[in-house]
Parts: structure tokens; sequence; C-alpha cells
């Protein structure tokens, strides 16, 4: 019996399943995927590819903690 190493939920397993495959986790969504068949080991499939907004606003924050190396130097001048 196979379960879901999220959420720990009984998996419907096809008698075809072949390493590298892909199932669905009815219970909780999880994408899953097949990294050895025997004995059967699950790894949760994170895809970051719908994430291309987030990597744009990391590097918008970057730019916001960047300072001006001119006020850098003002700094020190009056220590």
């Amino acid at each position: 019996m196979a379960r879901c190493p999220e959420c720990n939920s009984k998996l419907v397993i096809p008698s075809d399943l072949e390493r590298w495959d892909r199932i669905f986790c009815e219970a909780c969504g999880t994408e899953l995927e097949v990294v050895d068949v025997n004995p059967l080991e699950l790894e949760a499939v994170y895809d970051f590819e719908d994430d291309d907004n987030a990597l744009d606003e990391l590097e918008e924050d970057e730019d916001d903690l960047e300072w001006d190396e001119e006020e850098d130097e003002e700094e020190d001048e009056e220590w």
C-alpha cells in the first residue's frame, strides 16, 4: 500500500507505473514523481516555472536594498 509523502493518504497506483512517472494524490492534490519502483519511492514535485513573477519581485527587492556608493562615502566622512 503506497501513501502520499505529503498527507499520508492511500494512493491508487497504476500497474504499469515506471520510474520518473508522475501521479497525483487525490486527497491533497500534490503531484508525485516515482523515484524508484521497487521498493516504491515517491517524491513531491514542486514546479517553480509558474513563479516567474516571484523572481522578478525578488530582483526588484534587491534593487531596493542597494544603496548609492556616494551616500556610503558621505557617511564614512562624517565618522
